[in-house]
Protein backbone atom coordinates (compact mmCIF):
# COMPACT_ATOMS: atom_id res chain seq x y z
CA UNK A 1 0.00 0.00 0.00
CA UNK A 2 1.20 3.83 -0.55
CA UNK A 3 0.52 6.47 2.04
CA UNK A 4 0.14 9.66 0.52
CA UNK A 5 1.04 12.75 2.72
CA UNK A 6 0.58 16.50 1.66
CA UNK A 7 0.96 20.02 2.68
CA UNK A 8 -1.72 22.89 2.59
CA UNK A 9 -0.77 26.15 2.02
CA UNK A 10 1.09 26.20 -2.06
CA UNK A 11 0.65 22.54 -2.22
CA UNK A 12 -3.17 21.77 -2.13
CA UNK A 13 -4.66 25.26 -1.91
CA UNK A 14 -3.14 28.56 -3.10
CA UNK A 15 -1.19 30.18 -0.10
CA UNK A 16 -3.90 31.22 2.74
CA UNK A 17 -6.68 30.81 0.11
CA UNK A 18 -9.35 28.21 0.00
CA UNK A 19 -8.92 25.06 -2.69
CA UNK A 20 -10.63 25.56 -5.16
CA UNK A 21 -13.95 24.04 -6.56
CA UNK A 22 -12.22 22.57 -9.45
CA UNK A 23 -9.67 20.89 -7.76
CA UNK A 24 -11.66 19.94 -4.60
CA UNK A 25 -14.05 17.70 -7.12
CA UNK A 26 -10.95 15.45 -8.77
CA UNK A 27 -9.24 15.57 -5.91
CA UNK A 28 -11.92 14.33 -3.69
CA UNK A 29 -12.57 11.58 -5.99
CA UNK A 30 -8.79 10.21 -5.94
CA UNK A 31 -9.32 10.33 -2.07
CA UNK A 32 -11.65 7.49 -2.19
CA UNK A 33 -9.28 4.89 -3.00
CA UNK A 34 -6.14 6.19 -1.16
CA UNK A 35 -5.01 6.79 2.42
CA UNK A 36 -3.75 10.30 2.82
CA UNK A 37 -3.05 12.61 5.16
CA UNK A 38 -2.63 16.85 5.93
CA UNK A 39 0.68 17.37 7.13
CA UNK A 40 0.68 21.65 7.84
CA UNK A 41 1.71 23.80 10.36
CA UNK A 42 -1.71 25.38 10.62
CA UNK A 43 -4.56 25.05 13.18
CA UNK A 44 -7.40 23.05 12.47
CA UNK A 45 -9.45 26.22 12.42
CA UNK A 46 -7.51 27.66 9.66
CA UNK A 47 -7.77 24.01 7.81
CA UNK A 48 -11.45 24.20 8.10
CA UNK A 49 -11.45 27.73 6.35
CA UNK A 50 -9.46 26.21 3.28
CA UNK A 51 -10.40 23.37 2.68
CA UNK A 52 -14.11 21.62 2.26
CA UNK A 53 -15.60 20.13 4.99
CA UNK A 54 -15.88 16.82 2.27
CA UNK A 55 -12.67 16.90 1.48
CA UNK A 56 -11.79 17.03 5.06
CA UNK A 57 -13.86 14.03 5.68
CA UNK A 58 -12.29 12.62 3.22
CA UNK A 59 -8.27 12.82 5.30
CA UNK A 60 -7.25 9.48 7.04
CA UNK A 61 -5.50 12.27 9.34
CA UNK A 62 -4.69 15.41 9.48
CA UNK A 63 -1.43 16.68 10.94
CA UNK A 64 -1.77 20.09 12.14
CA UNK A 65 0.14 22.77 14.54
CA UNK A 66 3.56 21.08 12.59
CA UNK A 67 2.48 17.53 13.83
CA UNK A 68 2.01 18.46 16.89
CA UNK A 69 -1.58 17.83 17.14
CA UNK A 70 -3.20 14.48 15.28
CA UNK A 71 -7.10 14.74 14.13
CA UNK A 72 -8.53 11.88 12.63
CA UNK A 73 -12.64 11.57 11.58
CA UNK A 74 -13.11 14.74 13.37
CA UNK A 75 -11.12 13.39 16.55
CA UNK A 76 -8.15 14.44 18.31
CA UNK A 77 -5.60 11.30 18.70
CA UNK A 78 -2.65 13.39 20.51
CA UNK A 79 -1.37 16.66 21.07
CA UNK A 80 1.68 17.99 22.15
CA UNK A 81 1.77 21.13 24.57
CA UNK A 82 4.20 23.48 24.43
CA UNK A 83 5.32 26.72 27.02
CA UNK A 84 7.86 28.69 25.07
CA UNK A 85 10.82 31.26 27.07
CA UNK A 86 9.46 34.22 27.66
CA UNK A 87 12.29 35.80 26.57
CA UNK A 88 11.49 34.27 23.18
CA UNK A 89 8.54 36.93 23.02
CA UNK A 90 10.62 39.37 23.97
CA UNK A 91 12.66 38.99 21.02
CA UNK A 92 9.54 38.57 18.33
CA UNK A 93 8.69 41.90 19.69
CA UNK A 94 11.93 43.76 19.19
CA UNK A 95 11.79 42.04 15.48
CA UNK A 96 8.73 43.54 14.52
CA UNK A 97 9.65 47.07 16.49
CA UNK A 98 12.68 47.12 14.05
CA UNK A 99 11.46 45.63 11.08
CA UNK A 100 12.55 47.67 7.68
CA UNK A 101 9.69 46.82 6.09
CA UNK A 102 7.78 50.08 5.41
CA UNK A 103 4.47 48.81 4.31
CA UNK A 104 1.67 48.52 6.99
CA UNK A 105 1.64 46.18 9.36
CA UNK A 106 -1.40 43.99 10.72
CA UNK A 107 -2.67 41.93 13.93
CA UNK A 108 -1.70 38.80 15.43
CA UNK A 109 1.99 38.58 14.92
CA UNK A 110 2.65 36.25 17.29
CA UNK A 111 -0.04 33.28 16.90
CA UNK A 112 0.48 30.60 19.78
CA UNK A 113 -0.67 27.22 18.43
CA UNK A 114 -0.63 23.45 20.04
CA UNK A 115 3.34 22.85 20.34
CA UNK A 116 4.25 25.53 18.58
CA UNK A 117 4.74 29.42 17.98
CA UNK A 118 3.78 31.42 14.77
CA UNK A 119 5.63 34.63 14.10
CA UNK A 120 5.05 37.06 11.27
CA UNK A 121 6.38 40.66 11.52
CA UNK A 122 3.67 41.75 8.76
CA UNK A 123 0.77 39.87 11.28
CA UNK A 124 -1.45 37.15 9.74
CA UNK A 125 -4.91 39.50 9.73
CA UNK A 126 -3.69 40.99 6.97
CA UNK A 127 -5.13 41.40 3.45
CA UNK A 128 -4.00 38.80 0.66
CA UNK A 129 -2.24 41.84 -1.07
CA UNK A 130 -0.13 42.73 1.80
CA UNK A 131 0.94 39.18 2.43
CA UNK A 132 1.93 39.63 -1.69
CA UNK A 133 3.77 42.32 -1.11
CA UNK A 134 5.48 41.41 2.18
CA UNK A 135 7.06 37.80 0.79
CA UNK A 136 8.09 40.07 -2.42
CA UNK A 137 10.08 42.25 -0.36
CA UNK A 138 11.07 39.59 1.91
CA UNK A 139 12.81 37.71 -0.99
CA UNK A 140 14.45 40.47 -1.89
CA UNK A 141 15.65 41.67 1.80
CA UNK A 142 15.69 37.89 3.10
CA UNK A 143 14.37 39.53 6.49
CA UNK A 144 12.68 36.24 7.89
CA UNK A 145 16.09 34.15 7.42
CA UNK A 146 17.73 36.83 9.06
CA UNK A 147 15.19 36.71 12.00
CA UNK A 148 15.00 32.94 11.61
CA UNK A 149 19.32 32.16 12.11
CA UNK A 150 19.45 35.01 14.77
CA UNK A 151 16.55 33.41 16.91
CA UNK A 152 18.57 29.59 16.39
CA UNK A 153 21.79 31.10 17.72
CA UNK A 154 19.83 32.03 20.50
CA UNK A 155 17.67 28.90 21.30
CA UNK A 156 19.52 25.98 20.10
CA UNK A 157 16.67 23.95 22.00
CA UNK A 158 14.18 25.34 19.52
CA UNK A 159 13.88 24.26 15.96
CA UNK A 160 13.21 27.81 13.49
CA UNK A 161 11.67 27.28 10.27
CA UNK A 162 10.71 30.11 7.37
CA UNK A 163 6.87 28.76 7.32
CA UNK A 164 4.88 29.95 4.22
CA UNK A 165 5.32 33.16 2.79
CA UNK A 166 5.17 35.66 5.41
CA UNK A 167 6.04 33.82 8.65
CA UNK A 168 8.31 32.22 10.74
CA UNK A 169 7.54 28.63 12.20
CA UNK A 170 8.92 27.80 15.79
CA UNK A 171 8.94 24.17 17.72
CA UNK A 172 10.83 22.84 20.66
CA UNK A 173 13.34 20.01 19.43
CA UNK A 174 11.88 16.88 17.70
CA UNK A 175 8.39 18.15 17.70
CA UNK A 176 8.70 20.20 14.04
CA UNK A 177 6.94 18.48 11.10
CA UNK A 178 9.88 15.75 11.07
CA UNK A 179 7.76 14.26 13.98
CA UNK A 180 4.96 12.99 11.25
CA UNK A 181 7.91 11.42 9.27
CA UNK A 182 8.45 9.26 12.73
CA UNK A 183 4.37 8.45 13.37
CA UNK A 184 3.75 7.67 9.96
CA UNK A 185 6.18 4.68 9.79
CA UNK A 186 5.54 3.49 13.33
CA UNK A 187 1.56 3.58 11.55
CA UNK A 188 2.68 2.06 8.29
CA UNK A 189 6.00 0.10 9.15
CA UNK A 190 6.27 -1.33 6.16
CA UNK A 191 4.07 0.68 3.28
CA UNK A 192 5.78 3.91 0.81
CA UNK A 193 5.01 6.65 1.96
CA UNK A 194 4.93 9.57 -0.54
CA UNK A 195 5.04 13.51 0.41
CA UNK A 196 4.09 16.11 -1.75
CA UNK A 197 4.78 19.75 -0.71
CA UNK A 198 5.90 22.99 -2.12
CA UNK A 199 8.69 24.20 0.13
CA UNK A 200 10.91 20.98 0.76
CA UNK A 201 14.25 22.58 0.08
CA UNK A 202 16.43 23.21 2.71
CA UNK A 203 15.11 26.41 4.85
CA UNK A 204 11.85 25.81 3.18
CA UNK A 205 8.51 24.77 6.16
CA UNK A 206 8.39 20.88 4.75
CA UNK A 207 12.25 20.73 4.59
CA UNK A 208 12.05 18.85 8.07
CA UNK A 209 10.09 16.30 6.99
CA UNK A 210 11.09 15.68 3.59
CA UNK A 211 14.54 15.03 5.24
CA UNK A 212 13.43 12.51 7.93
CA UNK A 213 11.94 10.54 5.33
CA UNK A 214 14.67 10.29 3.04
CA UNK A 215 16.62 8.92 6.16
CA UNK A 216 13.95 6.25 5.79
CA UNK A 217 13.32 2.70 3.25
CA UNK A 218 10.38 3.19 0.51
CA UNK A 219 9.61 7.07 0.82
CA UNK A 220 9.36 9.71 -2.14
CA UNK A 221 9.46 13.73 -1.81
CA UNK A 222 7.67 15.63 -4.47
CA UNK A 223 8.40 19.39 -4.10
CA UNK A 224 5.62 20.74 -6.93
CA UNK A 225 5.14 24.32 -7.78
CA UNK A 226 1.16 24.61 -7.54
CA UNK A 227 -1.67 23.00 -6.79
CA UNK A 228 -2.60 21.57 -10.20
CA UNK A 229 0.73 20.33 -10.55
CA UNK A 230 -0.43 18.01 -7.53
CA UNK A 231 -3.55 16.21 -9.80
CA UNK A 232 -1.10 15.84 -12.19
CA UNK A 233 2.01 13.52 -10.05
CA UNK A 234 -0.91 11.73 -8.42
CA UNK A 235 -2.12 10.47 -12.14
CA UNK A 236 1.53 9.84 -12.82
CA UNK A 237 1.53 7.69 -9.86
CA UNK A 238 -1.59 5.95 -10.19
CA UNK A 239 -1.12 5.01 -14.43
CA UNK A 240 2.11 3.13 -12.98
Amino acid sequence: MTVYVFDMDGTLTPPRLPMTDEFAADFSQWQKTHDCFIATGSDMKKVEEQLPDFIIDNFTGIYTSMGNVLTAKGNIVYQNNFIPDDKLFAMLEDFRSKTKYTGQLYSNYIEIRIGMINFSVLGRDCPYSAREHYSLWDKENQEREKIAEKLRSEFPNYEISVGGSISIDITPVGFGKGQIARHLRKQYPDDEIIFFGDKTFKGGNDYELAYELSLMDKTKVIQIDGYMEVLEKLKQFDNN
